[in-house]
């Protein structure tokens, strides 16, 4: 049985302890006793909040009281360990997303953080000319940090406020065309040209490609023509086999003889002189500044590797394996709409017209009129027509009816 009661508190004057401030109250949970505010000053709503939080443990849905005093550093360990668990690879990310979080709700508790602060913090966030999809990236952070706290047993996080969502109108659709592509991997630096080969024709990642994860040759079969990448090697986390065949076979052949003759105790497939590529932001600037292609990204060369798998036929759900997307959704990103597939969309619409003209059917007595070198008949003059016999009037003649009448 639980109770309410006020803090006392000694009288300066008389000395006398003396009940002063809002109720509080008692009540037990497992023999546990507990004790929290009631935040009122009239008994009666005390002893309504008392109600609540009994009823609330009789139905299971107590809040441990610790849950008030959850901070922000709590939650980032609980995302550390999801990672850590999960064994993602974005957790350089992550922390760029809470080293900005941590600004503005580093030094209060979770229990404060209301809608009210995440749009403030949108707003300081969009006047330091932060994009919209930066801004949406660090309150999906936030809002995956305060799940886990909810789910954490017991919960750090009693309640979820609303997070808003910013349009993002910056999503990027760069991709090469072959001529493009060509030129591009003839100026391009001798480290970069394999690199740029696999993700144009696989569409696979660049952390899939270069780096100490990156591809290597044990991963590689030339005599099947086959690239093999485990669940451990993806994003997805889903196993995938990729083919190689025609232009694509034969670089991969000719720098597999490069690397046995001066490298052949390197195990990556991509590499700067037997060492992994940790990036390569300059040499890819350099190779498209000589082309004048500024501004393309290497990652525009994954949307190309999967514009061309879906424009040469290859049936969407084998071309999501190859390249790796999961959902369909992420897909349909990359598959990307050019101008020369909106030309060559409209050419087949015209010729398909066309056709449709050729072979439609002409009756006899259509023929017999059209060799009468009859005066056409609008569609306008027969709806007249219509509308002068529905008044119960005669119809204008002409030379139709005429020669209807003598027939």
């Amino acid at each position: 049985m639980g109770m309410v009661y006020r803090r006392k508190k000694k009288d300066p004057l008389t000395g006398k302890l003396v009940e002063t401030g809002p109720y509080w109250m008692k009540y037990y949970d497992c023999g546990k006793p507990y004790y929290e505010p009631t935040k009122k000053t009239k008994k009666k709503e005390a002893l309504a909040e008392l109600t609540k939080a009994e009823n609330k443990i009789l139905q299971g849905q107590q809040e441990d009281p610790k849950v008030h005093e959850t901070k922000f550093d709590d939650l980032v360990e609980l995302l550390q360990q999801e990672y850590a668990l999960k064994g993602r690879k974005t957790w350089v990310r992550r922390q760029q997303h809470i080293n900005h979080l941590k600004k503005d709700f580093g030094k209060i508790r979770v229990k404060s953080i209301k809608s009210e602060k995440l749009y403030g913090y949108v707003q300081k966030r969009l006047s330091e000319d932060a994009r919209n999809s930066t801004i949406n990236r660090e309150l999906d952070c936030l809002h995956r940090m305060m799940v886990l706290g909810t789910k954490h047993d017991p919960p750090k996080v009693a309640r979820i406020p609303d997070f808003p969502k910013l349009t993002e109108d910056n999503v990027r659709e760069g991709f090469f065309e072959h001529d493009e592509f060509l030129a591009l991997r003839g100026a391009a630096a001798d480290h970069l040209k394999l690199a740029m080969t696999i993700a144009y024709y696989t569409g696979m990642r660049q952390g899939e490609i270069i780096g100490p994860q990156g591809l290597k040759w044990e991963q590689v079969n030339l005599e099947e023509g086959t690239i093999r990448l485990a669940i451990k090697d993806t994003k997805t986390k889903i196993a995938r086999v990729i083919y190689m065949t025609g232009d694509f076979l034969l670089v991969m052949m000719k720098m597999k003889e490069l690397r046995d003759q001066h490298y052949f105790d390197c195990p990556y497939v991509c590499h700067l002189r037997g060492q992994a590529i940790k990036q390569m932001k300059r040499s890819w600037k350099t190779a498209c500044q000589r082309v004048g292609l500024e501004g393309r990204t290497f990652h525009d060369l994954r949307r190309t590797g999967v514009r061309n798998l879906v424009r040469a036929g290859v049936p969407e759900t084998v071309a999501m394996k190859i390249s790796g997307h999961k959902t369909r959704a992420v897909f349909d990103r990359y598959n990307i709409t050019s101008e020369e597939d909106l030309k060559e969309a409209a050419t087949q619409l015209g010729n398909y017209i066309d056709r449709k003209k050729v072979t439609l059917m002409v009756t006899p007595d259509a023929f017999d009129v059209q060799s009468e070198n009859r005066e056409e008949v609008k569609p306008i003059e027969r709806f007249e027509d219509k509308m002068e016999l529905a008044r119960g009037l005669e119809p204008p003649t002409c030379g139709l009816q005429n020669r209807c009448s003598a027939n």
